[in-house]
């Protein structure tokens, strides 16, 4: 089990930009050390030096779809901070278009980012953290809890990570390593405006109770929630974060 007497230390996948960055910044705050991990690795060394408690992972860009990757990734880590306590992952990506226009390719690569990286990603770190018990955090979608209308495949892949959450937390418990899942709803980030800015912005959020999107550090306060000790009696959840979009009974 971990030493409560010990500094934390944390891991951010998907540090580069949007919500990751927000988390990274979140936890640096908080005083946690926070290794920093990205496919983009310039930007996390710029990150790095916005905040003394954040260190930039490796010299190169870190692929969360490469199962070997991110092995080394979190052997990095460990031999960087020391110790690794927290493990946040906010890769994804996705493309927002019909169904049928879609190709085998393009599924395979959503499922990839979306998916299998937080399958990679959880092994890697589960080797790591069974030692001392810790924290994992990975990101879901609101898609991946009710579907969504040109993102078929991305909502399936996000609702995978909901299982995956929930099959994990049962099974390490006993490690004293807790797991969940943050699901973002319509969130101002990179990939937003890369999928159609204002104009699609203004579709969507005409469907949330809240009447805006949200902001990368709402969420990660979400994930910096479910992650440190304030939440050490919960495991095994999915916590949508979305304006109200979707609620449960």
């Amino acid at each position: 089990m971990a030493d409560v007497n010990q500094p934390k230390k944390a891991l951010v996948v998907g540090a580069g930009s949007g919500i990751g960055r927000a988390t990274a910044l979140r936890l640096a705050d908080a005083g946690i050390t926070t290794a920093a991990a990205d496919l983009n690795a310039e930007a996390v060394r710029q990150l790095a030096k916005e905040h003394p408690n954040i260190v930039a992972l490796g010299e190169g860009s870190w692929d969360a779809t490469d199962p070997e990757a991110c092995d080394r990734m979190l052997k990095e880590a460990v031999d960087v901070l020391g110790r690794v306590d927290h493990v946040i992952s906010t890769v994804g990506w996705t493309a927002i278009q019909p169904f049928l226009d879609e190709s085998p390719e393009y599924w395979r690569r959503i499922i990839d980012v979306n998916l299998m990286s937080s399958i990679y990603l959880a092994a890697a770190a589960g080797r790591v953290l069974r030692e001392n018990g810790g924290s994992m955090v990975l990101t879901s979608s609101e898609a991946g809890t009710v579907g969504t209308s040109g993102e078929t495949v991305y909502s399936a892949a996000k609702a995978g990570v909901i299982a995956l959450v929930k099959s994990l937390a049962r099974e390490w418990a006993r490690h004293g390593i807790r797991v969940n899942a943050v699901a973002p709803g319509i969130t101002a980030t990179p990939l937003l405006e890369s999928q159609g800015g204002d104009a699609l912005l203004s579709k969507i959020v005409r469907g949330v109770p809240l009447r805006r999107a949200g902001e990368p550090e709402e969420i990660a306060a979400a994930l910096t929630f479910l992650a440190l000790d304030d939440a050490s009696y919960i495991t095994g959840q999915t916590l949508c974060v979305g304006g109200g979009l979707t609620m449960g009974s």
